[in-house]
């Protein structure tokens, strides 16, 4: 592909998803050494944009070790699409090698026929109580990090969805605001056994990145994405966006970093604050 590690790498950093695409068509004895010979984080960035099936066939080259550290670092809805392709037995032995949190979240997928929402959502959702405060909201973002998609979602003590509340929302209130004052409760959720075809036309992607998953009594169990329904070969949602796929998921992570850097400096300005108030106190 090229003739050194360092333009390697750049293209993977510039063009991810035409470096999937190529990794996609080597033999994957040679993907699985290529993908051991650059860092971690670079090689989950062109695994992400594999097709999975010969994402898991790379994967399965790479043996239980390297195998298992590049899924630690996927989106695990990606890493459950791609596990769902390798052979139950080593499926098994790569799952021992994620932390508890993430192979619980992939275990759970998998126990849901390839086609529907169960399969592809996650688990790894931000989920608070409609009594808690904006601050307690806020916090649970900055330590999520990177990790945090773009809603809140909001339970009541049954963990029953109330609603969802878009993240840049909570930066336009007070921090002792109840979230019960901004939650929207007409965003529509589905199934976990609901079939992909089935929500790829909902009216609801207009308005959200992703959508909240519940079992029949209500209960909040994870979200379905966007990103994830086209991984899955549900393009109905894309075709109706004025945005284009790409250009959509990078506005997604650029809102993310964005709140996530407020949310830093809203909690500086706040130490801040109480230190003065206690020297003027002194």
């Amino acid at each position: 592909m090229f003739s050194s590690p360092e333009l390697t790498i750049a293209y993977i950093k510039r063009q991810p998803e035409s470096a999937g695409r190529v990794l996609s068509k080597m033999r994957p004895t040679d993907a699985a050494v290529f993908l051991q010979a650059i860092p971690t984080r670079f090689a989950v960035q062109a695994v992400a944009n594999m097709n999975p099936r010969p994402a898991s066939l790379v994967i399965a080259k790479m043996g239980v070790t390297s195998g298992g550290a590049l899924l630690r670092d996927l989106d695990s809805a990606e890493a459950s699409t791609i596990l769902r392709q390798v052979d139950r037995t080593e499926r098994e032995e790569l799952l021992k090698e994620l932390p508890r949190r993430l192979r619980r979240n992939i275990e759970m997928s998998l126990t849901f026929p390839t086609g529907t929402v169960g399969a592809h959502m996650t688990t790894a959702i931000a989920v608070l109580r409609e009594t808690d405060k904006t601050s307690d909201a806020l916090g649970l973002v900055k330590q999520a990090g990177r990790d945090f998609a773009d809603l809140v979602f909001v339970v009541d003590d049954n963990r029953k969805l109330v609603g969802v509340i878009p993240a840049p929302s909570l930066l336009r209130h007070g921090t002792h605001t109840a979230l019960s004052e901004l939650v929207d409760t007409t965003c529509a959720a589905v199934s976990p056994h609901a079939r992909l075809e089935a929500i790829a036309g909902m009216d609801a992607w207009h308005d959200y990145s992703c959508l909240p998953v519940v079992t029949r009594r209500g209960e909040v169990i994870g979200m379905i994405s966007r990103k994830a329904l086209r991984r899955a070969g549900q393009s109905k949602i894309a075709d109706t966006d004025a945005v284009s796929p790409s250009m959509a998921e990078s506005m997604v992570e650029a809102l993310v970093a964005s709140v996530v850097g407020l949310v830093d400096l809203w909690t500086s300005s706040a130490r801040n604050s109480e230190g003065q108030g206690g020297q003027n106190g002194r």
